[in-house]
């Protein structure tokens, strides 16, 4: 059984990409083709209100979106982000969404 209706999410970009070659910050269709991910502006006016991102040490934060541009990716943010904890560089990232009962 499926969670989504068809034609949900938007079909995948370009020519299929090998296996191999696929980004790690990125989605992909069935036929491999790169999907198109969330922005900034797009992640605000659907509710988002900061930028989560987990660390593979499994330290875990929330940022402030307003500090990233609004063109910018989601997944791209956590290339400008290193974990406190470890050290290391570029957490995943996603949006932060605000739950129903903080919604005015």
């Amino acid at each position: 059984m499926n969670r989504y209706p068809p034609g949900a999410y938007t079909k995948g970009v370009g020519d299929p990409v090998p296996r191999w070659r696929r980004n790690p910050r990125r989605g992909y269709d069935a036929e491999g083709r790169e999907t198109i991910p969330a922005t900034i502006a797009n992640s605000i006016a659907n509710g988002a209100y900061a930028i989560r991102a987990t660390c593979d040490c499994g330290h875990e934060a929330e940022v402030p979106i307003d500090q990233f541009p609004p063109e910018m990716f989601v997944p791209d943010c956590g290339l400008r982000m290193v974990c406190r904890r470890c050290g290391l560089k570029g957490p995943r990232t996603v949006p932060a969404w605000r739950r129903v009962s903080d919604r005015p």
